[in-house]
């Protein structure tokens, strides 16, 4: 991998590993509802999404090193039922499953980001937890912050914008692994969880609930942080 081209010396990386992971599955069944779906529930973690009008992706939290095989889907659709049940009478579709993976959670950062004419970007340079959904629209920013850095050298001569690539990036990086870990530690049960940490995050949940201003700050970071 060429970020193993920048010398030890020179790098500094920051990781976390996460005790579970995301069993995830397609089905083809429509989407039980049309906007995604976070649960928090003591059993775990389940987030309902959509591949498309007609196939559904739903993940379930499990154990570290958790082997997809080893869940029917039966015990898989029972879990989610499970995990979604609401006062309301809404029902989660079953549906046949066509794919079963685990996911593994971690955090990841490469610091710089660029070591002379070499500029990681993407998963090369970062990883987050997929909680909330940040992988791709990082990878996506790292390109675009180059692509206007590679346009500023041809256009003024000035190599500044490829100067600051990595810190550019990284301002950005650094806030969406800050929002990927609260997503996490707000939605998953860790399996060493204290009563008193079990209350806590249960006190961020009706915080988010019940304020203007949590809201406001959730929405900003889940729909994204400026490029550059």
């Amino acid at each position: 991998m060429s970020r193993k081209a920048v010398p030890a010396e020179l790098t500094r990386v920051f990781e976390r590993t996460y005790p579970f992971g995301w069993l995830g599955i397609l089905a083809d069944v429509p989407p039980s509802h049309d906007e995604l779906v976070y649960a928090r529930h003591d059993r775990g973690f389940a987030l309902l999404s959509m591949r498309s009008p007609s196939v559904s992706r739903l993940y379930l939290q499990v154990p570290e090193g958790t082997d997809a095989e080893a869940w029917s889907d039966d015990e898989i659709w029972a879990e989610l039922e499970r995990r979604f049940e609401t006062a309301d009478g809404w029902r989660l579709e079953r549906g046949p499953i066509t794919q079963k993976s685990v996911t593994p959670m971690r955090s990841y950062v490469h610091e710089p980001m660029r070591h002379g004419r070499l500029f990681l970007a993407g998963d090369a340079a970062h990883i987050v937890p997929p909680t909330g959904a940040k992988g791709l629209n990082l990878a996506v920013g790292d390109v675009v912050t180059f692509a206007r850095a590679l346009t500023y050298r041809k256009d003024t001569g000035s190599a500044q914008l490829l100067d600051t690539y990595s810190e550019a990036c990284l301002r950005r990086v650094w806030q969406a692994e800050r929002f990927s870990y609260d997503m996490t530690t707000l939605l998953h049960r860790a399996p060493d969880a204290t009563p008193f940490e079990d209350r806590l995050q249960l006190a961020r949940l009706e915080r988010l609930a019940g304020s203007r201003a949590a809201e406001t700050d959730l929405a900003e970071a889940y729909t994204g942080f400026p490029f550059g």
